[in-house]
């Protein structure tokens, strides 16, 4: 993706999170953290990879995770979650954020992406999945939505761009890391993928 073209993704999603107010409201990561919790080691580093609201990364501290967050555009952070570390990234780039402790390929214990991967043009998900993994040590816990967005119609274009059932996530993820988990769940597929 283009410099230009991720200028414009930060822009579209600075005024989705800033003008259209319901879509906030639910935050797939929050949902997600007790999960991740029955699964990762405590006290870890995780990266919130597209983290939105941050809601998702403040459950994750609340388990007692030492989180990093990480979005194209800090507009959809509450400001309980300004408290954590943040960046600005495209996922579909890699991910250079240094950590002094951290061996020199690997920044985080794990990578924690949750209703991320289908905002993506399908072309840019292989490389973001490659990205995240090369950034976690021990693994990338991750959910997508299967379903179309409903919030689309506020800004003029759908904001899932790649709507595909389980099976195609899962047999993507497994072409680029090893998946120790896989749910279908009701819409949302769910996968815990160690790097090779």
């Amino acid at each position: 993706m283009s410099g230009t073209q991720e200028a414009a993704e930060a822009a579209l999603y600075a005024d989705v999170w800033t003008s259209v107010r319901p879509y906030g409201v639910l935050s797939p990561g929050e949902q997600s953290a007790a999960l991740f919790a029955e699964w990762a080691t405590p006290g870890a580093s995780v990266l919130d990879a597209g983290c939105g609201s941050g809601k998702g990364g403040l459950a994750l501290a609340a388990h007692g995770y030492a989180v990093t967050l990480c979005d194209l555009t800090p507009e959809g952070l509450t400001p309980e979650a300004e408290r954590l570390p943040f960046f600005t990234q495209g996922l579909w780039r890699r991910i250079e954020q240094p950590r002094a402790s951290a061996a020199p390929r690997y920044w985080w214990d794990y990578v924690f992406c949750c209703d991320v991967l289908e905002h993506l043009p399908t072309q840019y998900v292989g490389l973001t999945i490659t990205h995240l993994l090369g950034a976690s040590r021990r693994g990338l816990f991750l959910t997508v939505s299967n379903t179309p967005d409903a919030f689309g119609a506020w800004v003029g274009r759908p904001l899932h761009q790649t709507v595909q059932p389980f099976v195609w996530w899962r047999d993507t993820l497994r072409e680029l890391g090893t998946v120790v988990d896989a749910r279908d769940l009701v819409g949302t597929s769910l996968f815990l993928v160690t790097p090779r």
